[in-house]
Order: structure tokens, then sequence, then C-alpha cells
């Protein structure tokens, strides 16, 4: 089962993306006072699986689900708080609005460094407590060019829960618990060896490519685009699958008849990041 072969993958701390990981980089160092004793987060992103054409209202959306996966030591944490008030953030108006903060635990589960992360909002479509800029999602000609991107979406706000372990056994579930149940309190998160899925249904997994011509294309997945996170790897944050538009001989206006087909993806280092969100 490929999760056993993940688990190797873990212990022996192989965390590099493979191709595809340079054009999601991120250049920024820990700072400087970062405590000795913190143990950081390291979120990678599943390649984007369940690719599907949705029609609506003569337009053309490809849907997708993605998995959040948090393979560091320490726990992504996020706590919201401070006054809440209206603001605009991933280019849509919020209503409500608070300052996000993420806290760096040590090994004892105690804070040690707080880091701001840009805010946190209340999101109607889901009715909860949303993370701002956890991730961006581009169609685009070639991965590594994003002045080729054809669909471009916002940058997509997330809560964040426990969901799926990434561990096999049950002594390794003891050692790395679940901590995150709720997106409506003012802490979430990822725990170490946890992950957090979005299926293709659920609002905002989608780009619009209404009319875009028949042929090939990325479709890529950049995880914290505004570096708001400290991880202890900050340049497997990137994804793509490649996938082939087919029109079926008939003209780019929306007919219904357009399908797609996954041809590629990038590097699966660790094995966790093809295929590890199961069927819708």
């Amino acid at each position: 089962m490929l999760r056993k072969s993940v688990l190797a993958v873990l212990l022996i701390g192989v965390f590099a993306l493979g191709s595809g990981g340079a054009a999601g980089a991120h250049d920024t160092p820990p700072p400087e006072d970062l405590p000795a004793d913190a143990v950081l987060p390291d979120v990678i992103e599943e390649v984007p699986h369940h690719l599907q054409i949705q029609n609506t209202q003569q337009g053309e959306w490809l849907r997708f689900s993605t998995t959040h996966i948090n393979v560091g030591e320490g726990n992504l944490q996020i706590r919201g708080g401070g006054q809440v008030q209206s603001c605009e953030t991933d280019e849509i108006e919020y209503d409500q609005c608070t300052v996000a903060t993420q806290e760096i635990l040590n090994k004892a589960g105690a804070v040690v460094y707080e880091h701001p992360a840009g805010v946190a909002v209340f999101h109607p479509e889901h009715n909860h407590w949303h993370q701002s800029a956890v991730a961006e999602f581009d169609v685009r000609r070639s991965p590594d060019d994003p002045s080729t991107a054809v669909a471009r979406g916002v940058k997509i706000t997330f809560c964040f829960v426990d969901v799926e372990f990434i561990g096999t056994t049950g002594g390794q579930k003891k050692a790395k618990p679940r901590t995150y149940f709720d997106c409506n309190g003012e802490l979430q998160g990822l725990a170490s060896w946890w992950a957090d899925s979005y299926h293709q249904s659920t609002p905002l997994q989608e780009l619009d490519i209404t009319g875009l011509p028949e042929g090939t294309y990325y479709l890529t997945h950049t995880a914290d685009p505004e570096n708001h996170w400290i991880e202890s790897d900050e340049h497997n944050n990137f994804t793509w699958v490649r996938f082939f538009l087919d029109r079926h001989g008939d003209d780019p206006a929306p007919n219904g008849n357009a399908s797609v087909t996954v041809t590629g993806n990038s590097g699966c280092v660790p094995e966790i990041i093809c295929g590890f969100g199961g069927n819708p």
C-alpha cells in the first residue's frame, strides 16, 4: 500500500519535491531570532486530482481535488484574534476579518515564537473561519512559467483541520495525535503527519476555462503563495498535473462536449503527494 512506502520516506527525511518544485519555491530564510527548540511544520500539496469539467450557464469550469499535508515535525498552528472588521483579501471582500498569527511550538507543545500570518476571514460559502492565501491555482501552457497562465484563480482561503493521518500504525498515531478539529474557533491548524482534503465539489475548487482551445495544459498548485508561514522547507510548495483538453473536433465554444485526460504530473517525492487523497 502507498502509505507504507510513504512512511519510510518520511522517516529518512526526504522531502525534496523533485521536478516542478522550483516554480513554487520561497527563498525566505527562518528568522534569526527563532528559538533553537522550535519545531517547524512543512506543508506540501498533493498533486491535484479528480479533474472534471462542469458546464454551468454557458461557462466551463475545471474542477479538481487537493490535499494539504504537513510532513514536518512541528504543527502548523494559526490563531485568529483582535478586532473583527471588514477587509479585502485574496481579491474578495469579506464582512468579517481578524488578524492571523502563526504560533510555533516546541516539542513539549509550548508556544515559543509568533509570526504574522495574514488574516483570518469568515467564509460565508463554507460557514466557518479560513486562513487567507493558503493556495493559488493556475492553468498554464508551461508549468514553470507563470506568464503562460491562461486561467488564474485568486489566492484561495482554507480552514485547516486534521482529517487523514499519513502514518500506518497505532503507535505512530499516538506519537502524532490529531490536534485540530474545529473551523469555528480561534485556533486551527494542521498537526504533524496529518492532512486536510478539499474535494472537487467544494466551492472555489475550480477555474474558469470557458472557450479555452483544445490542447495540452498544466494545472498548477502553489501552497502559501504569500509566504505567511515559517516552514522547515520553503522549496516544496508547488505541484502540477498535465492534462489534455479534448473538444472532440468541435469549436472552442462551450457545448458540453469537452473533456480532460490527465497525461502526467510533477515528481512524487515524497510519494505521498501522488494518490494520497483517495476516491471522491
